[in-house]
């Protein structure tokens, strides 16, 4: 079997091996936060992404895989904790078992070379199937983008949304996780809080969303947001994306700003976040009736 050769790449240096006539990625030392492989090494194609191959690589952010890839091995960026953005081809893809395991932080895995307002959505649609939407099935670079994956996509996110919150509770309990979930009521609120992000994030990169499922999307963060039993959809804006002016916008065109929350929503926020808190009290002032005209005033 022909030894492993070595070579210096955007963001590392790469191992690989010839394999029929095609180069096998082995395994990359990862000395950047983006790395760019090349589409061919020695004159031959680069196909394929051996298991494992960028396991841990805990300073990976970017990554942009090769025109020609046709296969990604098994565990090949499980682990990766900062990978936010993965670049693929559009085609066809083998793909190995728990690629993308515990990359908690990704959100965005994009066509190379594809551009425009639906490329975006898609790319982030695709970014929440590996971590977010248990759905392997949806995981297909080939199809992602076409009206019918957008179709798949949403069909998950509704038997997501309509799954009872405390499935998979005791199924932990029983495999020996109680320690990660402590009780009912922090699984329940987490679940509420994953089913949130996936309405926002919906609701955000909107490309062939369906007006009555967009209606349905709302209705579930009015249902969880601030002065409700389950304040989720306020926590995961709040919490998560504190400062990010889209999140505010969307839980404002939701519904999700009233009267009866308002002011347990700015005492809240405190002095976090000014700009965000002067963007829900104009919200406030141009949209739900009222001129608070003192309240603009200042945001203590």
């Amino acid at each position: 079997m022909m030894s492993e050769k070595e070579l210096k790449i955007e963001g590392g240096t790469l191992s690989y091996r010839i394999c029929e006539d095609e180069i096998t990625v082995m395994s990359c030392h990862v000395t950047g936060r983006r790395v760019v492989l090349p589409d061919t090494i020695e004159a031959l194609s680069v196909t394929k992404l051996e298991k494992k191959a960028f396991l841990s690589s805990k300073i990976l952010e970017e990554i942009y895989l090769p025109k020609g890839l046709k296969e990604i091995g098994d565990w090949a960026f499980a682990y990766c904790s900062n990978l936010k953005k993965v670049a693929l081809p559009k085609c066809q893809l083998v793909i190995g078992r728990g690629i993308f395991k515990e990359c908690d932080a990704l959100t965005d895995i994009c066509h190379l070379e594809e551009t425009g307002c639906r490329a975006e959505h898609m790319g982030k649609l695709l970014g929440a199937v590996p971590t977010k939407l248990e759905a392997d099935y949806l995981f297909n670079p080939k199809e992602a983008g076409e009206s019918i994956w957008f179709a798949r996509f949403d069909d998950r996110l509704k038997e997501f949304l309509a799954t009872p919150d405390e499935d998979g509770y005791t199924k932990m309990v029983y495999c020996g996780e109680e320690d990660i979930v402590a009780n009912m009521d922090l699984y329940l609120a987490e679940r509420r809080r994953a089913k949130s992000r996936l309405c926002f994030l919906r609701l955000m990169n909107d490309t062939e969303l369906s007006d009555d499922f967009k209606e349905q999307l709302k209705a579930y963060l009015v249902s969880h947001t601030k002065g409700c039993a389950s304040q989720a959809s306020w926590e995961v804006v709040f919490k998560e994306h504190g400062n990010e002016q889209e999140y505010y916008e969307a839980f404002t065109n939701a519904g999700c700003l009233t009267d009866d929350n308002y002011d347990a929503i700015l005492s809240e926020m405190g002095e976090s976040y000014p700009e965000m808190k002067g963007y829900l009290m104009r919200y406030k002032s141009e949209n739900m009736g009222e001129n608070d005209f003192f309240g603009m005033l200042s945001l203590d």
